[in-house]
């Protein structure tokens, strides 16, 4: 989905013939105060495909110079758009600066407050902490979690030959719609698998991953995505076709793990495999349904292909 949304949809007052019924229902429309009660999965999915449609039905009124029609859909547009909280995210961060600009600092931290409250509502932004995945020949491994403004940063907590402890994993660019980056369309599950993890859509962002050789040479970022799958994420490594499938740790695999670390970083760690176990099975179930929705070959090992979520 490429298209933005935009506050500017809505015409101003002057736009509205004075003293004719269209005028007072727009100024109607001005003064109600929308609370934030905004959906995510599945419905912001069925709910953004439900503006980009209102927005067809907008211009064809516009064309035919419907006034009445033409506030009709602008409300529509309005009341569906504030339940989109990247969107009124997006928003408000770009009146906050607009404000800024002009001098208008009480505005401007007014729009602030709304952009924070927006932006702690999205999980993309909640995944701070501690997550194990298996990489690979490599074993399960620790990343921590951190975000510097709409950035977020995967670092190493324990390591392996490649790519050591402490050093970055992956990274994604988080920054909501309207900002000039690439976007990805949600990943559109197969029935099956819509079913075992209780969502049809998955939202994914772009990112780099790091790639190196042993001892950490030649190491640089690729193309990556990070995607959300419920609780889960995963991060894709995309031309080299690997993905880790991240899930949270308890205390005592979190200790055991670090302990573990401390031994050597290939050490076997029975502790974490109970959670890690239902992950796995999950993702390769994942995995094979995508597989197939999309005519990709049966015959390519799933959990270690690209394909994963594709």
């Amino acid at each position: 989905m490429s298209y933005r949304p935009s506050y500017g949809d809505l015409n101003s007052p002057d736009d509205t013939p004075e003293g004719t019924d269209e005028d007072n229902t727009k100024k109607s429309l001005e003064s109600v105060e929308f609370k934030a009660e905004y959906v995510f999965g599945d419905q912001l999915q069925h709910l953004r495909q439900q503006v980009l449609k209102l927005r067809e039905e907008l211009l064809e009124a516009r064309t035919m110079e419907d006034v009445r029609k033409v506030l009709e859909l602008e409300r529509a547009i309005f009341n569906a758009q504030q339940k989109d909280a990247e969107f009124v995210y997006s928003v408000s961060m770009e009146s906050m600066e607009n404000a800024e600009t002009i001098g208008k600092f009480s505005d401007a931290n007014k729009y602030l407050k709304e952009a924070i409250i927006a932006r702690s509502s999205l999980p993309q932004f909640n995944l701070h902490g501690l997550w194990i995945g298996k990489y690979g020949d490599h074993g399960y491994e620790m990343v921590n979690i951190t975000y510097v403004g709409d950035t977020l940063f995967a670092h190493k907590v324990t390591g392996d030959r490649n790519v050591p402890k402490g050093e970055l994993s992956f990274t994604a660019d988080l920054s909501p719609l309207g900002k000039s980056k690439e976007f990805l369309e949600p990943i559109e599950l197969a029935d099956s698998a819509a079913k075992q993890w209780g969502s049809k859509y998955l939202s994914r962002f772009v990112g780099q991953g790091q790639v190196a050789a042993e001892g950490f040479e030649n190491s640089q970022l690729i193309e990556g995505q990070l995607i959300l799958v419920n609780e889960f994420f995963s991060f894709a490594w995309v031309p080299i076709g690997y993905q880790v499938f991240f899930g949270r740790p308890s205390a005592e695999q979190t200790l055991q793990l670090l302990r573990d670390a401390e031994k050597s970083d290939d050490h076997n760690i029975e502790k974490a495999r109970d959670y890690i176990r239902r992950c796995m099975e999950e993702s390769k179930v994942l995995e094979e349904e995508s597989y197939y929705e999309n005519g990709l070959s049966n015959e390519i090992d799933n959990y270690e292909a690209l394909g994963a979520f594709e």
